[in-house]
């Protein structure tokens, strides 16, 4: 409908597409009559409805004959329009529910108006129905005190609707996560979140893995297993992918056509590349997989990957803890047993007290150390139950070492021989062993060779962790040095020198925590941000009805917000101190603490700063980790100098045969000199933190980045006359 603007006497010459079609629409086909004899009432009422930019549609007599105007269009879609012209309201909309409005149309004729927001009016615009929602009003338009139509004004919130409703669910979920380190509870709460919004999540199946080799799977909002059992078949083959199938209809959700789509979203995980769990979710029938129900879909699944990945995180923490702390409890009995052997035992009581030490770390059924004679190994110790006594007679007879290959392979090989699951055949006594099920065999030996074999045999369980093995061969090593007097210096220095490694890869363990520690305060961002967010949102909602005691509280919970952010950071730059790869070049030290300094000037431009300066010099280093230690050195100078009104901070360095000395020298609060060991520390002060902010992390990120250089670090003061503060680092060849 386009052309020449009509004249300024031609009729609805403001009413744009649906004007033009009024006009030329055939009017006497209807019980409106032709255009030309249409009342002045009709003519006024169609004239407001089409120039109107809001989406108006007139009903007029008691037909309820429909005209309506451009913005009208888009509610009407493509399947209605331009037909519903001139047609009764009935026709219009009678397939897809007229009944839902035609009280509302009713009671207008009557005299009534009404207005209602929000209104579900299902509508069939793209050839499906959908869930449509409308800010409506209904006027009835009198003409000497007779109503003759009906104005309708709407205005589309479908969009508003479905936003809120679909943030109240993602809000509900991250409530429910909040804290959540059960895989099985992360399901449960999508399941619950499912069932508050079954327009959005009509139907739900979620699988993760247990930690344990197995899977929680849960549903919602399906009828019957077969149903969860087709959800399920579809989401195996598409578990790497997001996908959307085609499915027999699901009876779901609250409308009566089944669902027919889903979609299956891969719980993926930032630390693996394999999935760890697979979410399917039916798709609304009356609603389009738009942007904006994709994005929702998406939030959802990231909110449960993310909830899994902390909740892995805190399993592996405490599997790591647990496992620590195994190993520092074996390292100490190794300690003691170190002691046991300072004590004159005899060969018999040492074997003993080896037995019982294995025996108070590892739970142990039997502990026997057996000796050969001739062809036959024979019990010289026993410690525990052999659990039969066919077995015990065997023993008590000697085992033939041809064929008892517990015994024979590691007197043969020299080498510890572990079955994580004993083999019966391996020392052909099956009848008398099943139960038995894991062994472990050390062989003892001293400087005139073979002296024993100190075997190990659990029942009910199997395998031998790293820590068992660790904590066996140790014992078993002691042993044989205690064993031989002859070679005793020797052998506990060797002893010792293994203790040492143990203790370097207890450290190393020690490292790993940092990174699983820096991993949990990273994901720890996430609740940090929802909670700063969620509180702006809930000062923005109030208002003005926020009174002063509630705006306190906000202003509490966004300050308490910020300094968790600053402990995160504080952390996260402690740990990347540590792992971070050196990038070792030419290093200008002048230079750089010249930028350091003008850097750190800007919060001090109020105050009388002296700086002195001397020459620096060239160094070997990685320039940004160096520019951290500058940079703290010479803002904790700035800091501590708060209070004087003539600040002083000198910078030197002095050349050394084998390093260069570097030192920053303030005039301010100083320190106690009893406590310059803990300046150092994590998260250690000497100051009150209401008298000089801080983390307590950045002298410490100071002693890590300098000690990576081959430096040492060192700090002088007294109360009230200043500090200085040096790090050593090697010179240039």
């Amino acid at each position: 409908m386009t052309g020449e603007p009509p004249p300024p006497d031609t009729p609805f010459r403001d009413g744009g597409e649906m004007g033009a079609r009024t006009r030329a629409f055939d009017w006497a086909s209807t019980p409106l009559g032709p255009l030309s004899a249409w009342p002045a009432a009709l003519r006024t009422a169609a004239d407001l409805t089409l120039s109107s930019r809001q989406p108006m549609y007139l009903a007029w007599t008691g037909d309820l004959i429909a005209l309506y105007n451009d913005a009208y269009r888009p509610i009407l879609g493509a399947d209605r329009h331009p037909a519903a012209l001139g047609r009764r309201t009935a026709d219009i909309f009678g397939q897809d529910g007229y009944p839902e409005v035609e009280a509302m149309f009713e009671a207008a004729l009557r005299g009534e108006s009404a207005a209602f927001e929000n209104q579900l009016v299902p509508l069939r615009r793209h050839v499906a129905l959908e869930e449509c929602y409308f800010d409506v009003s209904y006027t009835p338009v009198t003409v000497e005190q007779r109503v003759e139509g009906v104005f309708c004004t709407v205005t589309e919130t479908t969009d508003r609707v479905l936003s809120a409703r679909r943030t109240r669910t993602l809000a509900a979920l991250t409530t429910a996560l909040l804290g959540v380190t059960d895989p099985d509870l992360v399901t449960l709460a999508a399941a619950d979140a499912a069932g508050h919004n079954p327009h959005d999540l009509p139907c739900l199946w979620l699988s993760v893995p247990d930690g344990r080799g197995g899977h929680h799977t849960r549903h919602a909002g399906l009828r019957g297993d077969q149903a969860a059992g087709t959800l399920a078949a579809h989401a195996r083959p598409h578990a790497t992918g997001a996908q959307v199938v085609t499915v027999d209809g699901l009876h779901a959700g609250p409308w009566p056509e089944p669902v027919t789509r889903l979609m299956i979203l891969p719980l993926t995980s930032p630390d693996r590349p394999d999935p760890p769990g697979v979410l399917v979710v039916g798709l609304n029938p009356r609603r389009p997989l738009d942007d904006t129900y994709r994005d929702f879909l998406h939030q959802f699944r990231d909110q449960l990957a993310s909830a899994l990945h902390t909740a892995r995180l805190a399993t592996d923490l405490q599997r790591r803890n647990a496992e620590l702390d195994a190993r520092s409890r074996a390292l100490q009995a190794v300690e003691d047993w170190t002691r046991d052997l300072t004590v004159d035992l005899s060969p018999d009581d040492l074997i003993g007290r080896a037995q019982e030490r294995l025996g108070s770390l590892i739970h142990l059924d039997a502990a026997v150390y057996y000796e050969r004679d001739g062809d036959r190994w024979f019990v010289r110790g026993m410690f525990g139950q052999y659990g039969n006594a066919d077995l015990q007679r065997e023993h008590e007879r000697g085992l033939p070492h041809a064929t008892t290959g517990n015994l024979r392979v590691p007197a043969e090989t020299g080498q510890p021989y572990y079955q994580d699951v004993y083999d019966a055949a391996t020392d052909h006594l099956a009848p008398h062993m099943t139960h038995v099920t894991a062994t472990a065999m050390v062989p003892l030996r001293t400087s005139r060779g073979m002296r024993g074999i100190f075997g190990l045999a659990v029942f009910g369980r199997v395998g031998w962790s790293e820590v068992d093995r660790t904590v066996i061969e140790t014992v078993g090593g002691s042993l044989s040095l205690a064993l031989d007097r002859a070679e005793q210096v020797d052998a506990l220095a060797r002893e010792r020198e293994r203790l040492a490694r143990q203790a370097e890869a207890l450290a190393s363990a020690n490292e790993e925590l940092e990174a699983f520690t820096y991993s949990v305060s990273h994901d720890l961002r996430t609740p940090v941000r929802h909670i700063r967010g969620f509180n702006d949102l809930l000062r923005r909602s109030v208002g003005d009805r926020l009174d002063a005691r509630a705006s306190r509280y906000l202003h509490v919970v966004d300050e308490a917000a910020g300094r968790m952010n600053t402990l995160i950071d504080a952390m996260l730059d402690l740990s990347r101190t540590s792992w971070q790869p050196l990038r070792a070049g030419v290093v200008d030290l002048g230079a750089l603490v010249a930028s350091t300094r003008a850097e750190v000037e800007v919060d001090a431009l109020d105050r009388h700063v002296t700086w002195h300066v001397g020459p620096l010099p060239l160094v070997t280093g990685d320039h940004d980790l160096l520019r951290q230690v500058t940079l703290n050195l010479l803002s904790n100078a700035l800091k501590y100098t708060r209070g004087q009104p003539d600040t002083r901070i000198e910078v030197w360095a002095e050349e050394r045969p084998r390093e260069w000395a570097v030192f920053v020298r303030d005039n301010g609060a100083g320190f106690d000199p009893r406590y310059v060991d803990k300046l150092f520390g994590v998260f250690q002060r000497l100051h009150r933190a209401e008298d000089f902010e801080g983390t307590g992390v950045g002298l410490a990120n100071v002693r890590r980045i300098v000690i990576r250089h081959g430096g040492q670090v060192s700090a002088q003061g007294r109360p009230g006359e200043g500090a200085t503060f040096g790090f050593t680092l090697p010179r240039t060849p």
